[in-house]
């Protein structure tokens, strides 16, 4: 099978980082400016746009043409969907080029996200520690080439573009190096990456009627609040955006605060010592600051001419092979405290922002709880959504091997209800299921005891002693696994020998170069770059999900098992995918351990669907899996 390492260097009146990649490409203003590419080892070939317009070189897509149409070619680029929309929209038509299918494309940040690697070029090289580097000048070239200048036309300066080239032959060479340092995705792990780039494109749609109304409401409400600011601050502030000038009026006001985090502004606001108006001031900024409002923007910016917004799933977000959001970030979406979305929504689309406070109050609440409601079937269409019960705790248990607990979650009995009754004194059901849902992992009472605090759980430093050793002594094995599994990883590294360890195994694969990988029940890997065991503790390279840094980090045996469930319950939620979408449930959206599948009205149900993502592959055999779910227009929480 013959590779083509492929690489766009294009340019747009439209922002790709405010619309995303499909509005981007679809753009009339979208042309490419170069493509460089290469067959297997071959050296690299690139082909300027400008000549063929400028000089009319023949046709210089014959080659590349002849390799698309092909059946024993693949096309490679680092985020492929990108270079798959560039072709769709700026190469078929243009310039007769064939339709490529989605199988004939394989993605390098794919397979370096697999293996815990940085999902960009230059930061998987460095981390690779290739000798073909990205060339640190794009980020400039980009912004001086590809976005266009104050007049609104392109700079074309010779020696800028001269650059851009060799930027774009070396992004293919760096590309290239990558891909022959990883190996491929594991078999089954390549379909999954099918489907969600399946998904990608397909997108879900968004009721653009009511976004665009909610966009005029935030605006309306958005001048009623800054006109609120400038009367309760006698014209010192004209708004709360600034928020240097903000914590300086607070000051003045004999008021000082730290910062505005949530923490602060309700810790300040129940001390009672604010004024009534330093509190107003509080809560306007809460209402202006909500990030979820701010989504409506992104919506109206990166939504298709088909009113379906695409390309919002990011692929092995997580280490653990888990999905992330882009775009709006559908993974963060508040919960919302409505339970009447469709009502709420409907009210909104009135524009009636007077109606709106009378009937629902705090508007930008409102707005934050109707995010979700933007999102629908199409006429003709509905939606069924399915949510997966409490898995994590059901693989761990029987992960670990804990039958009773095992029972228990098939039997349908209330775990949660067991677990309160063995913590004792006054716990309830609800501290029962904090204790069953968060002490799998290793976490101790201090922690606990804040998580609780989270959901709204008071709780004392004694409780939470007491629900972790509560937990720990009823289900003796889970501990049990964290330690086992924390040897069997160490072991693995120190003796560069395969060690296997209940359902997974360890392997610090000579083949492969510094990866030491989990093999999952799945047949999956997890990888884990550069290992090593320092001081006692297990140490390797991994992306900090706060700074985004790449740096070494510290494991443990809890933290060590929940990259294990985390990871297996990732892939019964893929397998369910290709099944469902086998079934001719079209999955339109995937949130943490949901799926949303759109389908035509009267076909299918809800019962079917929950049917079919529940089916135990023979893999996770005695797996205790379960669902819930329901049908309707609006997508809600």
């Amino acid at each position: 099978m013959r590779k083509v390492h492929l690489d766009f260097e294009s340019r747009s009146k439209v922002n790709i980082w405010d619309t995303g990649a499909y509005v981007y490409a679809s753009d009339p203003s979208t042309e490419i400016v170069c493509l460089a590419y290469a067959i297997d080892n071959e050296p690299v070939k690139l082909i300027r746009f400008e000549d063929i317009v400028l000089y009319g070189l023949g046709d210089p897509f014959e080659e590349l043409r002849a390799l698309a149409l092909a059946e024993d070619t693949l096309f490679y680029a680092h985020n492929a969907l990108f270079e798959q929309l560039v072709w769709q929209y700026c190469m078929i038509d243009k310039f007769n080029m064939p339709r490529m299918p989605i199988n004939k494309w394989r993605c390098t940040a794919a397979k370096a996200l697999a293996h815990g690697l940085p999902k960009s070029l230059k930061d998987a090289a460095k981390a690779m520690e290739l000798s073909q580097q990205k060339d640190t000048r794009g980020a400039y070239l980009i912004q001086k080439l590809s976005k266009p200048q104050k007049d609104g036309t392109f700079c074309e300066d010779p020696g800028l573009m001269n650059e851009f080239e060799k930027y774009c032959s070396q992004d293919v060479e760096t590309e290239r190096e990558l891909d022959h340092m990883l190996p491929e995705l594991h078999p089954l792990e390549q379909y999954v990456w099918f489907e969600d780039q399946l998904i990608n494109r397909r997108g879900i749609a968004v009721d653009t009627e009511a976004v665009d109304t909610c966009l005029n409401l935030i605006a309306e409400e958005t001048e009623i609040l800054k006109k609120e600011i400038f009367d309760l601050t006698d014209g010192k502030l004209d708004g709360v955006s600034k928020r240097l000038a903000v914590l300086a009026y607070f000051a003045k006001k004999k008021h000082p605060l730290p910062d505005f985090t949530k923490a602060t502004v309700e810790k300040a606001v129940k001390s009672g010592a604010l004024p009534p108006e330093l509190v107003q001031i509080l809560r306007i900024r809460q209402q202006l600051g909500l990030t979820s409002v701010a989504k409506y923007s992104t919506l109206k910016n990166a939504t298709c001419y088909d009113n379906r917004l695409k390309d919002i799933l990011l692929y092995h977000s997580a280490s653990t092979g888990r999905w992330g959001g882009k775009l709006v970030q559908m993974q963060n979406l508040p919960k919302g405290t409505l339970k009447d979305t469709d009502t709420a929504v409907e009210m909104l689309k009135t524009g009636d922002l007077s109606l709106v406070k009378m009937v629902y109050g705090n508007v930008m609440n409102l707005l934050s709880s109707c995010i979700r409601g933007m999102f629908v079937a199409p006429e003709g269409r509905d939606l069924i959504v399915s949510d997966y019960s409490a898995i994590e705790a059901r693989v761990l248990m029987w992960f670990c091997g804990q039958s009773d607990a095992v029972k228990m979650f098939a039997d349908g009995v209330d775990i949660y209800v067991q677990m309160a009754e063995r913590i004792g004194g006054n716990a309830t059901r609800q501290l029962g299921k904090q204790a069953v849902l968060g002490c799998g992992y290793g976490m101790g009472h201090a922690k606990f005891q804040s998580t609780c605090q989270g959901y709204g759980i008071e709780i004392d430093e004694t409780l939470a002693q007491r629900a972790v050793n509560a937990y720990r002594d009823t289900f003796k094995k889970v501990p049990a696994m964290w330690y086992a599994q924390e040897r069997a990883m160490k072991a693995a590294i120190q003796t560069k020998k395969p060690i296997k360890c209940g359902m997974v195994s360890w392997d610090m694969c000579a083949r492969e170069r510094d990866f030491l990988y989990c093999t999952l029940p799945s047949g999956r890997r997890l990888a884990f770059h550069k290992p090593c065991v320092e001081g006692g503790s297990v140490k390797y390279f991994t992306t900090d999900s706060v700074t985004k840094k790449y740096i070494k980090k510290e494991t443990y045996g809890g933290k060590i098992i929940e990259n294990i469930i985390q990871a297996i319950a990732r892939d019964l939620l893929a397998q369910a995918m290709l099944e469902a979408e086998k079934a001719g449930y079209k999955i339109v959206l995937t949130v943490h351990d949901e799926l949303v599948a759109e389908v035509p009205e009267g076909w299918g149900s809800v019962e079917e669907f929950n049917k079919i993502i529940t089916a135990v592959p023979k893999w996770a055999k005695g797996c205790p899996i379960d669902a819930e779910g329901w049908r309707g227009k609006r997508y809600k929480k």
